[in-house]
């Protein structure tokens, strides 16, 4: 299982404080606990940790990685940088050591009113999150590891609990609202239940299950459903700070926002392979315009033909009525509608022209399908280059087809188990309303059919029962739609796989590739996770290459190499193999989409909200409201240098209390999916 935590924050200033730091942990399952001893040392003097010139406010969203089977721990930070006064501005890290690292933001003087990005890897152990996360599953009763649940049949439960991390340097458990959010495909289960004031909706085709815990306090939920083949999306636990609904809204989609880029924001737009990602790129665009006119085509067109089907259907039904009609279906009309689709008749044609309506609004996602398999394989290529993906891509396609195949016979069968009720349902509905008309008799019943329909198509998009009858219905055409658009993913790849393979632009991260040239073409297209900024500890050779020519800041340059996931590695070199960056970033951006959904069925129009989620809310706000009140009649530091350190003399920086201009955060936790 994979845990990942992602933070934001912000805090205007220019001066250290002298706050020690401490780190918090998380634990996966009930035998699996990340335990991290504290780092970050206090600053000793103000004048050992410079702050530049510049005024600037920092923005954190910071992305914890926990693997499968192992205990990482790696933090991405992202750091957005608000340039509020002319000058340089100075970030610091922490070394191996847990002592300050300084840079300097993007080497240059910034402008003010502009705005700058870097990309920090903390190696795990360093620093950790405010909330601690324990997932536990079960099946069938008894405890069970995640491997044991993954294909299951049974009743499966999943056991969270989010709870305020005692070593956390920061308070931000008090402060910020967390949200447990994840999806299970409609074919492996039809209903979710649990924990008092969760939220089930169906998203697609997938159940969105959400919940939401307090600030300051340790929240438990328990999820059940019975699978079938059982899988399910990452587990996605995020937390923000809010004072009011549409603060929550904002920041949830915000944090979600910077996840789902997280490779752009790690990348920046990679330069190499120029000639195959320009091809990529328009090929993609292509795909997306196909995408978008024919579904904008073929959806119409399939509500139409469903719409003439039920008025055939039922239009046929009316004319086999015979003597008092009742309040239910007429079995022995609707024997009579099913001998006519042997024959030339409306209800036949329309039922073969539904079954063409279906099938050409599910092969109108195949371009949705072919346009993400492309998406993906240029964000690979960026991250990792050509290396050995021709042959990634040729298993991806055979996959992804063998996999498209099941799921289309699996949308088959769930339209037929799912028509038959609804059909059902609909002439219980339709002669119900008939019988009324007609005063309880067929005489004269077609003159009223088409008044019948209408009633009956209101009652259907009103009626709970209904609506559920007509859900499952549509949640057969999604998984079509999926299955095609998975099919067209297949295809794709085996496309991309050609193109890659004949591609002659070479690959950066290829073993004939110098580590100096890896280290200009990463460090010039932003990837900062693996680099040092401005020449801070970077030989005089390297800043004559790289054309920085900064002077490194007065500031503890040890270790820094092996903070940014560089110990081993030649003094200016990155990792050649940068396929578990791939699968990080592949787990953020997943888990941003299901945060997303989670921030639309909490609060559906950015103003209101569930009961849960207000209470959160209050809650917040009112723990806000307490540390916010001045601190120099309760600190023994200044009140303007307590400021600057944060609320109540606590780091408001997730990496090391000396980034004094760091403001708030927003956390992210996400394991792997089954």
């Amino acid at each position: 299982m994979t845990l990942m935590m992602v933070t934001r924050g912000t805090r205007r200033g220019k001066h250290p404080g002298r706050i020690a730091g401490r780190v918090c942990g998380m634990t996966v399952s009930c035998a699996m606990t990340l335990a991290i001893a504290a780092g970050g040392a206090a600053p000793a003097r103000e004048a050992e940790y410079p702050s530049g010139t510049a005024v600037v406010t920092k923005t954190q969203d910071v992305f914890g990685i926990l693997h499968a089977g192992t205990i990482s721990g790696e933090l991405y930070i992202d750091n957005a940088f608000q340039i509020d006064q002319s000058g340089t501005a100075i970030d610091y890290g922490v070394s191996a050591d847990g002592e300050a690292v300084a840079r300097t933001v993007g080497g240059k003087e910034q402008v003010t009113g502009t705005s700058a990005n870097t990309l920090t890897r903390v190696s795990s152990g360093l620093k950790a999150m405010p909330w601690s996360v324990h997932v536990r599953y079960s099946l069938n009763g008894p405890n069970v590891d995640s491997s044991a649940v993954s294909g299951a049949n049974g009743l499966v439960g999943l056991h969270v609990t989010a709870a305020p991390n005692p070593l956390a340097d920061t308070d931000y458990a008090n402060t910020t609202i967390p949200v447990i959010a994840f999806t299970v495909p409609t074919k492996v289960t039809s209903e979710i239940t649990g924990s008092s004031g969760m939220l089930v909706t169906q998203n697609g085709t997938d159940m969105l299950v959400v919940a939401v815990g307090r600030p300051a306090h340790t929240t438990s939920f328990d999820f059940f459903f019975t699978a079938k083949h059982c899988s399910m999306s990452p587990l996605a636990v995020a937390a923000v700070e809010a004072s009011d609904t549409a603060e929550f809204s904002r920041s949830m989609t915000a944090l979600a926002t910077r996840a789902s880029n997280l490779s752009d924001i790690a990348i920046g737009g990679g330069k190499h392979d120029t000639k195959l990602l320009n091809r990529l790129k328009a090929m993609r665009d292509a795909e997306r315009d196909k995408a978008k006119s024919a579904i904008a085509a073929a959806d119409p067109a399939y509500q139409q033909a469903f719409h003439d089907y039920m008025a055939a259907y039922v239009t046929s039904y009316t004319g086999h009525l015979s003597g008092s009609i009742g309040d239910s279906t007429q079995m022995s009309a609707l024997l009579g509608t099913a001998g006519e689709l042997n024959s030339d008749t409306p209800v036949a044609r329309a039922v073969a022209d539904i079954s063409n309506a279906t099938n050409d609004r599910s092969a109108a996602r195949a371009h949705q399908g072919a346009a993400d398999a492309i998406d993906d394989t240029i964000r690979q290529i960026e991250l990792r280059g050509t290396t050995g993906l021709a042959a990634d891509l040729k298993r991806q396609a055979a996959s992804q087809t063998s996999r498209a195949a099941k799921d289309f016979k699996t949308g088959q069968k769930m339209m037929h188990d799912a028509m038959i009720p609804f059909s059902m349902a609909y002439t219980d509905a339709y002669t119900r309303h008939l019988s009324k008309m007609t005063g309880g008799t067929a005489s004269g019943a077609s003159t009223y059919a088409q008044q019948a329909i209408k009633q009956t198509n209101d009652e259907f998009a009103s009626n709970k029962n209904l609506k559920a009858d007509n859900q499952k219905v549509q949640a057969a055409l999604d998984t079509m739609a999926a299955a095609k658009a998975r099919e067209g993913q297949g295809k794709m790849l085996l496309t991309l796989a050609a193109l890659v393979a004949k591609s002659a632009t070479g690959d950066v991260s290829g073993a004939s590739k110098s580590a100096e040239a890896d280290w200009k073409t990463v460090s010039a297209n932003g990837l900062t996770a693996y680099a040092l900024q401005s020449g801070a500890g970077v030989r005089a050779d390297d800043k004559a290459a790289d054309g920085a020519g900064n002077a490194a800041p007065a500031a503890p340059l040890a270790s820094t190499r092996s903070l940014y996931g560089l110990a081993g590695r030649q003094s200016h070199g990155i990792e050649a193999d940068m396929s578990g960056t791939v699968n990080d970033v592949v787990a953020v951006e997943t888990a941003a989409e299901i945060i997303k959904n989670a921030v639309d069925t909490l609060a559906p129009d950015g103003a209101s909200a569930s009961s849960a989620l207000k209470r959160a809310i209050d809650e917040a706000r009112a723990a806000k409201a307490k540390v916010v009140a001045p601190v120099d009649a309760q600190s023994s530091v200044g009140a303007l240098e307590a400021s600057r350190i944060g609320r109540e003399g606590t780091s408001r920086d997730v990496v090391t209390p000396v980034n004094t201009h760091t403001a708030g955060a927003r956390f992210l936790m996400v394991t792997d999916e089954l």
